[in-house]
């Protein structure tokens, strides 16, 4: 995991966090258990004397959080289409939110 300090926190994640349990038997998976740590997200005030790299990060973390929020508004408004596609997380998570599963935030 990566961080970094910006002018609100010496020790900001510049990343979220991934951690997937598969249950498996032989090859079938029955089950699968999530830990999902999410970086907070990046105000630009935050950023301002911060390193070019830094400000992509935080560009990204925004990316990826908005992508979520869109995934989560779908969901909740019955929308025909739900956007998983916009970032890499909501692609991972994608079946967290749909079929037989049960989600906890």
């Amino acid at each position: 995991r990566v961080t970094s300090s910006n002018s609100t926190n010496a020790d900001s994640s510049r990343s979220h966090a991934i951690l997937q349990i598969s249950l498996k038997q032989k090859k079938n998976v029955f089950g699968k258990i999530s830990f999902i740590d999410l970086a907070g997200c990046e105000r630009g005030s935050d950023t301002d004397n911060a390193s070019k790299q830094t400000r992509i990060d935080g560009a990204e973390i925004n990316k990826s959080l908005l992508a979520l929020k869109e995934c989560i508004r779908a969901l909740d408004q019955n929308k025909t289409h739900t956007p998983f596609r916009g970032s890499k997380l909501t692609m991972v998570l994608k079946d967290s939110f749909v079929g037989f599963c049960r989600t906890l935030m």
